[in-house]
């Protein structure tokens, strides 16, 4: 095989024809961007927030094109993705509800309204199936359709029901336990607690 048919590197060195070196290289790329992104403020910046994206969504597409062994393109049409994978908003938009905003129960099950629509408003049927019918599809219905905070595990069976992707469960599940721990230490101690006697004060007169 002549030295053309390689892909060569920015570097001008032929990476498949040292595959382990390329992979120890990308490993320690990753590696910085890892340390990189610990500093404050570098997550929230739009251009890295595109880029992550991109990112992500080149792994899916190499990780897609391993597992049916072949080469697919960066450019996959919309319709060949897989069903329940999220699909980002455009860059400089994010319109993914945020339940840290709630502050009671009510507005809770508001944003899990909102992400549901978000999804694409799957039905509650296609939910249950794509949680595994861990929760069955009535009682997500009655959980968002009720007052009252629902609990963990239907929470759960939601967001992946609506395709979410792990970082959408840790914000829903953080949501969830703020809230559940205010209901739990509220201020309220009941009707079957009494209130502690106040000692009487006496005044002792002065001679």
């Amino acid at each position: 095989m002549s030295r053309g048919q390689y892909t060569s590197g920015p570097d001008g060195r032929d990476w498949r024809a040292d595959p382990e070196a390329e992979a120890t290289a990308t490993a320690t790329a990753i590696a910085g961007l890892r340390r990189r992104l610990r500093r404050p403020g570098t997550l929230e910046h739009p251009a890295v927030k595109h880029e992550l994206r991109m990112l992500e969504e080149q792994v899916f597409i190499t990780v897609q094109a391993t597992m049916h062994g072949k080469h697919e393109s960066s450019q996959t049409p919309a319709h060949s993705r897989h069903d329940g994978e999220q699909i980002s908003d455009a860059f400089g938009f994010d319109l993914r509800p945020d339940p840290l905003a709630a502050a009671t129960p009510e507005q809770f099950i508001r944003t899990l309204w909102q992400y549901k629509v978000w999804s694409g408003d799957p039905s509650w049927r296609k939910m249950a199936a794509r949680a595994e019918q861990r929760v069955v599809h009535s009682t997500m219905h009655a959980a968002m359709n009720g007052n009252a905070l629902p609990k963990l595990d239907v929470v759960k069976a939601i967001i992946i029901g609506c395709g979410g992707n792990d970082d959408d469960l840790r914000t829903f599940v953080t949501a969830w336990r703020r809230l559940e721990a205010a209901r739990i230490t509220g201020p309220s101690l009941g009707s079957d607690f009494l209130a502690a006697p106040v000692a009487t004060l006496e005044l002792v007169p002065t001679s």
